[in-house]
């Protein structure tokens, strides 16, 4: 997991990086604490041997301009994080000219997409650093057995469900190589925002939308036929008290998109009413119950169900990143959110908002024909939605 920018001017040195890093340990104690285990639970403890220059490095670029810088970040995420590392920030200098890049990878035990979106606006917010992050506490509400209670009623309906594997829309399975690679592509916000008005949905409704017009569009030029495709959804379980929280706070829900649906405003109507149940504060309740109060091996069971790509295919994530314009420093032009893509998955992505701009990175395995093409399609999807020109 992590998150690739684009930043405009002249580069940074790797020293320069290095301080503000090591200056910052006290605002972000994730990036020097690891997670251990403590008898039946596990704990935030300081990493022994903690060095900031294992961490933070640097690649030089050959050639100049965010081009050639992110083509570079491309082909860094095609690669694993190096085993044994917790995290990475590794500096993107071109060889001439202006303009750099960062990428920052970070295990998902550690963070999920909101803890690394709070990561990186406390290091780089023009206003200054946010609220500290800390551990994540067990903030939930109402009394021990009602919540108990909740949480086993969630989870014998999840288990029901992860039972059964019912065909999730792709049709016949492709021989995936574990080669990864990288595509991206951008749309207006305030459009997506305004169209996300229209319906009473929101900005993640229509880009769930415009992924089931893209995935649709892709398999009637493969020659497969278009039906429901079950996506991972994840869900935050922090509630609005705990939302400066660090480590993993998410949990996955599926979501079925209509990609059999040929009208674009009838499949984004379809779209909001299929993901309405995602957006109750009772359902993330539950869910944090379900974490917190379920038996471990029950809980264990449903996260590895959730990953299976028999539960759901693809991951399809939203990371929000200073949404208001004037939180954004004028010179970071791109950011592109990396999500994961466990074994058995073709394609996963993920979607972020910064100033005015929507932007989603899609990890797909090199094998999967013409998946690379999922993002321009999306971004096809998002202008006929948004009235705009499709060419």
């Amino acid at each position: 997991m992590g998150a690739v920018v684009y930043v405009e001017g002249r580069a940074p040195t790797l020293s320069d990086l290095m301080n503000l890093i090591g200056g910052a340990l006290h605002l972000l104690p994730v990036l020097s604490h690891e997670l251990c285990a403590a008898g039946t639970t596990a704990a935030w403890l300081p990493a022994r041997d903690f060095e900031v220059g294992r961490h933070v490095v640097e690649t030089v670029v050959p050639g100049e301009g965010r081009s050639d810088v992110l083509d570079a970040a491309r082909q860094l995420w095609a690669e694993r994080l190096t085993r044994g590392s917790a995290w990475e920030l590794r500096l993107l200098r071109p060889s001439s000219g202006d303009g750099w890049g960062l990428s920052y990878r970070v295990h998902h035990s550690r963070q999920d997409g909101v803890a690394i979106g709070q990561t990186l606006q406390t290091l780089f917010a023009p206003a200054g650093p946010g609220p500290v992050p800390r551990p994540a506490a067990d903030a939930g509400t109402g009394s021990r057995t009602g919540r108990a209670l909740r949480a086993v009623g969630t989870a014998v309906a999840l288990y029901a469900g992860y039972r059964r594997f019912p065909p999730t829309g792709l049709g016949t399975p492709w021989e995936l190589s574990g080669r990864r690679q990288v595509s991206t592509a951008a749309a207006s916000l305030p459009r997506l925002r305004t169209v996300a008005h229209t319906v009473g949905g929101t900005v993640n409704d229509v880009h769930l939308a415009a992924l089931a017009g893209a995935v649709r569009a892709w398999l009637l030029e493969a020659g497969r036929t278009p039906g429901p495709l079950a996506v991972a959804v994840p869900l935050s379980v922090r509630l609005p008290e705990e939302s400066t929280t660090w480590g993993n706070r998410c949990f996955l829900r599926r979501v079925w998109l209509p990609c059999q649906e040929s009208d674009p405003r009838r499949r984004l109507v379809r779209t909001v009413a299929a993901g309405a149940g995602l957006k109750s504060a009772r359902v993330r309740r539950t869910a944090q119950d379900l974490l917190h109060r379920a038996p471990d091996r029950l809980v264990r069971f449903a996260l590895h169900r959730m990953l299976d790509p028999r539960y759901a295919p693809v991951i399809a994530s939203y990371v929000p990143c200073g949404e208001d314009e004037e939180a954004v420093p004028p010179t970071l032009t791109d950011v592109l959110p990396m999500t994961l893509l466990p074994p058995g998955h073709p394609f996963n992505v993920c979607l972020t908002t910064y100033g005015s701009t929507a932007q989603i990175a899609m990890i797909s395995d090199a094998s999967v024909p013409g998946a690379d093409r999922l993002p321009e399609l999306w971004r096809r999807e998002t202008a006929a939605l948004c009235g705009g020109p499709v060419s």
